[in-house]
Parts: structure tokens; sequence; C-alpha cells
């Protein structure tokens, strides 16, 4: 029995708009040297627009928080943590959303501090309230924190935790972007060392 949301994904909007003003950016430079034709700076220099344009996917558009009746995944930009809800011993929602586990503290990069995108999402939600199977939700720390922390009680309250079953938290690297960074880091590389 779920006590808070269904299924709910969140995710701050302010570093999603950076993330893509970013990828536009490089975008243009792209462009601009194949349209001004030069070809040599464009080898050696796509790979490095590349790595930015992709590191701005990983970094501020990936990360997020789901919410479900089983367990909270926090999805950083290198990692990925699976924690079931009995596991969480305590939340520190006074900077940054820190989860203390039974295996050790994790920070969600999904919760920042407030700023004026994370309100622009809560106005806009106020003002198109849909009601949609798979919740999806975009705001900023005081919402992401105030759900997580919402959800964690009334379970905690409820006397529904019990013990945890399993790992209770499992962690695995993101291999895609991980892997991908990987190779472009390698590529700006070579292509810097090009005579």
């Amino acid at each position: 029995m779920a006590i808070g949301p269904q299924e709910t994904v969140l995710y701050p909007v302010g570093s999603r708009v950076l993330a893509g003003l970013v990828v536009a950016i490089c975008a243009v430079v792209e462009v601009s040297l194949v349209v001004y034709g030069h070809g040599d700076v464009l080898l050696r220099g796509t790979p490095a627009v590349l790595l930015v344009a992709v590191a701005a996917v990983v970094v501020f558009w990936m990360p997020r928080l789901e919410l479900d009746p089983a367990e909270l995944r926090v999805v950083n930009p290198l990692r990925t943590h699976d924690v079931s809800w009995a596991a969480i011993r305590d939340i520190d929602s006074r900077w940054s959303l820190t989860l203390d586990t039974e295996r050790g503290r994790i920070t969600a990069w999904a919760a920042p501090s407030p700023g004026p995108f994370s309100q622009l999402g809560r106005a806009r939600r106020s003002l198109l309230s849909l009601s949609l199977s798979r919740r999806r939700e975009e705001g900023g720390a005081e919402q992401s924190r105030s759900l997580v922390v919402r959800q964690w009680s009334s379970y905690r309250d409820r006397g529904l935790l019990g013990a945890v079953e399993g790992p209770g938290v499992r962690t695995r690297w993101n291999i895609v972007p991980v892997s991908a960074l990987a190779v472009l880091v390698l590529a700006t590389v070579l292509g810097a060392a090009w005579p």
C-alpha cells in the first residue's frame, strides 16, 4: 500500500534548462565550423565540443529522483542508487537531500538549493494540473525533499517499513555515460595532440 504518490519522477528544471542551452551552443559551434569550411578545426575540435555537450547532459539533465511504493531511486551523473524505504535510517535535507542508509550516506544531485527556476516549475504546475498514471513532477530541492521525507515518514509512522529485505541499497555505475565521457576525453586529447 502506497502512502504517497504511486510513482513520481523529480528533477530540477533549472539544471535541465542549463543543459539545453549548453547543447544548443555546442550545436551552433559545430554548424558554424561546417558552414564556414574549417575542416581541420572541425576534425580536431568536434570531440571537445561533443565532450562539453555530453558532460552537460550527464551532469545537468540526467540526475533525478524516482519514488515508488517499494523504493527510492537516486540517479546521479555517474551512479544510480536503488534504496528501499526500509534501508533509510534518516534523511537530512538541510543543504541537499542526503539519505543516511544502512550502507552509508547518499547525496542526491537532483535536489539542489532552491532557485528561480524551481519556483517557475511550481507556478506552471499549479496552472496546469494534470492527472496522469505516471506522475512527472519538476521542481527544486524543497519539493524533492518534502515528497521524499513525507513518503518515508508516512511509512515509518505507520510501521510499514519493516526489516530490510536483501541488500536494501543497490548501487551501480551508469555505464553508458561513463563510457561516453571516457571515449570523448580520449578523443579530445588525441585531437589536441594531432599535428
